[in-house]
């Protein structure tokens, strides 16, 4: 409808979610308040919140529980027409968060508010996120009837560790589809939009040697000092493909190491974890061929070495056209509310985006939030950037859903 792409619409828009402040800092506050610290997660007593929030509007709604107390809550507003494409959009916020660590000025899990932020955890990553949705969801809850489409928001578990229990599990096993998903989930103050990420590479190489005293190293196999010759082949490892318009280069990081267990004893096995994110161009085989061939390598210089190569995790690069229609709607109801336009990027991190990509389901990320707050002792957020959030989702709705 017309007037829905209308100034007045736009100015209408602002009033309502300005007068949401109080509702969006509450909310955003008593999520803070439930510790989800992931692990265990107990995203329960996040969803108990958004659940009352949902009963309270009448807003249909589903829990989707994997794991005792590791739950999802989704709820519908809107809801397929007659019209021969009614789309759907999804917007999915995590619930689960990183474990506080040490040095908050404050209790992480009480939320306090200075200099029109909020800090806590999660306030950033992704708990406020969360509660600017929900003012959205109740803006569109009292345009329902407007509405040829379906909305969903989503508050789901285990992000931060995967989403084996979250995301994952909606998708793959309780039927949750879309046409179009937005995940707030990539801070950088709503000025970049995720349309493509890295692929991300996690192996774990072993190195098996022989354990002896330490007096007599050379009636043993030393699995560490094994290991270093690969570690420095690997560390001058040569990708394939190295630039891309959206993407900074690819990276290589060695996590960890762990082996031995005393001083005096030659250490029997030592694990070397690596975290190597690459280009859409470029495929995991490639660079699992290229560790091979080097370990090959190493075991004939270096007898009686050997080594095995595990792969934790890979998931592959994923990518969205930029001209694609969630891009031009963000771009422009940003323009409106921000006054700039948020640019395409391809992000190095792993989002939810990769899932839902790999379903068909045509998604970016987007939202408010410094690039530095996620995951930082005294993480916080602007209030108004929650607000202008909150502004810009309401707008990118009606726009794909009336």
């Amino acid at each position: 409808m017309d007037k829905y792409k209308s100034t007045t619409l736009v100015d209408y828009v602002k009033k309502y979610m300005n007068d949401e402040e109080k509702e969006i800092v509450d909310l955003t506050c008593k999520l803070i308040s439930t510790k989800t610290e992931n692990p265990p997660g107990d995203e329960i007593l996040a969803v108990r919140i958004v659940e009352d929030f949902f009963q309270s509007l009448q807003i249909p709604y589903k829990i989707f529980e994997k794991t005792k107390d590791r739950a999802n809550i989704v709820g519908y507003i809107g809801g397929r027409g007659e019209q021969p494409f009614a789309p759907t959009l999804l917007v999915a916020c995590h619930l689960d968060v990183v474990p506080a660590g040490d040095d908050w000025k404050r209790n992480p899990f009480e939320a306090w508010i200075e200099n029109g932020r909020i800090y806590g955890r999660g306030a950033s990553d992704n708990k406020g996120q969360m509660a600017s949705m929900m003012a959205v969801a109740r803006f569109l809850k009292e345009n329902e009837s407007k509405l040829k489409g379906q909305f969903i928001l989503a508050g789901v578990a285990d992000e931060e560790r995967g989403s084996t229990l979250g995301l994952e599990y909606l998708l793959n096993e309780c039927g949750i589809r879309a046409d179009f998903a937005i995940i707030p989930d990539v801070a950088h103050n709503m000025q970049l939009i995720d349309v493509t990420e890295k692929g991300t590479l996690f192996l774990e190489i072993t190195s098996h040697g022989k354990q002896a005293h330490g007096s007599r190293p050379e009636i043993g196999i030393n699995a560490i000092w094994n290991m270093i010759p690969i570690l420095e082949r690997i560390k001058q490892l040569k990708f394939k493909h190295t630039s891309h318009p959206l993407h900074t280069p690819p990276t290589l990081n060695l996590g960890s190491i762990h082996s031995g267990t005393a001083p005096n004893i030659v250490p029997a096995i030592c694990k070397a974890q690596l975290d190597i994110r690459y280009l859409p161009d470029d495929s995991a085989n490639n660079i699992i061929n290229d560790i091979k061939n080097i370990i090959k390598e190493v075991e004939a210089a270096c007898p009686p070495a050997r080594f095995d190569l595990k792969i934790i995790s890979n998931q592959p690069p994923t990518a969205v056209p930029i001209n694609n229609p969630l891009v031009e709607l963000i771009s422009k109801h940003t323009l409106s509310i921000l006054g700039t336009k948020p640019q395409p990027k391809g992000m190095s991190g792993a989002t939810v985006t990769k899932q839902l990509i790999q379903k068909g389901i045509t998604a970016v990320g987007f939202g408010p939030g410094d690039e530095t707050e996620a995951h930082a002792t005294n993480e916080s957020i602007s209030i108004k950037e929650l607000i202008d959030f909150a502004k810009i989702m309401a707008l990118i709705t009606l726009d794909i859903l009336t």
